[in-house]
């Protein structure tokens, strides 16, 4: 069964929560408990010091009015601050108590008390009397000493904090409560939270899908510019680049096919004719020259496949020498004499300079005046014009094809680098190629970290311009 990751998350920041408020509310209850003990301890110590001269009067002054006098003070203080009060002999009689206990009963755990009191100095510690009142106590016990005779008084103030803790255990209840109150509160904050990251991630996840089975035409709405948006965004985009290199993939095969089997289906059938004795003796030069046309025709396509490739791979290495990049123009045009002669076409060159020495791999730079020029006089209008201008500029080299024609659209230029792209997808201009010659120019640019640039006015002319370093 698949476990969703959000869901994950979120149960997981749920118990991180809960854990903390669980930590806070122990910590904030010890640390309560802790404050609570050491301001209890505080305040007994000051209720003894209190207590200490109104009991040393009496202890030096044992009469009944001022034993009188020091009953009623020890009980206003009791009252006052709500703790009990002890004194007794050293021996563990009871002298004063504010509670009602009998001494019969209270002097045994008074003895073991009394052990553990200095002779002077106060002395606090919790559970000292907790069998005189049966139950946890805080006691803070000290000596009084008379100034006459050898006399003195044990003084124990203690405060039993069962109530006030049961107090504090309340508050912590209610902060539990509340506690729990903010949980359930994160608790649908965070599915809702969750409902805009998952809906979102549920219709990516739909158009992958899609995808995965070859449905491109799937899109994710953007709702929100995010990054989830940010992801839809570029999986449309993903989408769009898949679509057009799968329509070009299409087209690619429609159009290596048509031209393999144009090629082969003449040289079959003219090598046939030759062999059979269909063709006359007369004929065979002439179709025997087709067939090598054909040929050479196949062997273009089939290179141009091998180039392709080897770039997709980058096995395609690079041996850059210096030459002439004016003089293997020259070269080139040559090689497409008879295209432009039958076309009539006007060829000009232009140069600032006699030499134009370049650093590059001159059998890749061939290959590429070879398709800029081939794909110019393809083009060209009957009639018209190529020119080809080349110029020296900041240590750089500008080669520049011109051609008249009919120009490619502004929204088809972006494209025209594409493996595959064929501007005329009808075929009826443009049937000797499947759409690999620029992008074999621009990828052998690429590889020597060179620009190149199109530009078009349709209807009269297309702009191709390259750079070279210079040597």
């Amino acid at each position: 069964m698949r476990k969703s990751v959000i869901k994950s998350l979120i149960w997981g920041c749920l118990a991180v929560m809960l854990v903390s408020f669980l930590i806070v509310t122990i910590v904030f209850f010890y640390g309560v408990k802790n404050s609570y003990k050491v301001e209890s301890f505080n305040n007994m110590r000051d209720c003894v010091t209190h207590v200490k001269p109104i009991a040393k009067l009496s202890l030096d002054y044992s009469t009944s009015k001022m034993m009188q006098l020091f009953d009623i003070s020890m009980r206003q203080f009791s009252n006052m601050t709500k703790y009990d009060l002890i004194v007794a002999t050293p021996t563990g009689d009871v002298v004063w108590s504010s509670s009602e206990l009998k001494p019969s009963q209270v002097k045994p755990h008074l003895e073991k008390a009394l052990k553990f009191l200095p002779p002077k100095g106060a002395y606090k510690t919790t559970g000292l009397l907790d069998d005189v009142y049966l139950g946890p106590t805080l006691t803070v016990g000290e000596y009084v000493h008379s100034d006459y005779g050898d006399k003195s008084w044990a003084i124990f103030c203690s405060t039993r904090p069962a109530d006030t803790i049961q107090y504090f255990i309340d508050i912590m209840m209610d902060i539990m409560l509340m506690e729990l109150a903010a949980l359930l509160l994160m608790t649908v904050f965070l599915y809702f939270f969750s409902k805009n990251i998952t809906t979102p991630l549920k219709k990516i996840n739909e158009a992958l899908k899609a995808f995965s089975k070859g449905d491109f035409s799937r899109r994710v709405d953007i709702t929100s510019f995010n990054e989830l948006g940010q992801v839809a965004s570029n999986v449309n985009t993903m989408a769009d680049s898949i679509e057009s290199f799968e329509s070009m993939r299409k087209a690619f095969v429609s159009d290596v096919s048509h031209e393999l089997r144009t090629p082969m289906t003449s040289i079959s059938g003219f090598v046939e004719g030759i062999l059979d004795g269909t063709i006359p003796p007369e004929e065979e030069k002439k179709y025997l020259e087709i067939v090598l046309s054909e040929t050479k025709r196949l062997s273009r396509l089939v290179n141009d496949l091998l180039t392709a490739s080897r770039f997709d791979n980058d096995r395609q290495e690079l041996q850059k020498t210096s030459f002439d990049l004016f003089e293997l123009a020259k070269i080139v045009l040559i090689k497409f004499e008879k295209e432009i002669t039958e076309k009539n076409i006007n060829v000009t060159i232009e140069s600032d300079d006699e030499r134009h020495v370049v650093f590059a791999d001159s059998d890749a730079i061939t290959q590429v005046l070879i398709n800029l020029i081939h794909n110019a006089v393809k083009f060209t209008n009957a009639g018209g014009y190529i020119k080809i201008k080349l110029r020296d500029e900041n240590n750089k080299c500008y080669f520049t094809v011109e051609n008249s024609g009919d120009g490619i659209e502004k929204e088809k230029l972006k494209m025209i680098w594409e493996r595959f792209y064929k501007t005329d997808d009808s075929r009826s201009t443009d049937k000797s190629g499947v759409g690999l010659g620029l992008y074999i120019v621009k990828r052998i640019i690429d590889s020597h970290d060179e620009s190149i640039y199109v530009s078009s006015d349709v209807g009269k002319a297309t702009c191709f311009t390259f750079t070279l370093s210079l040597l």
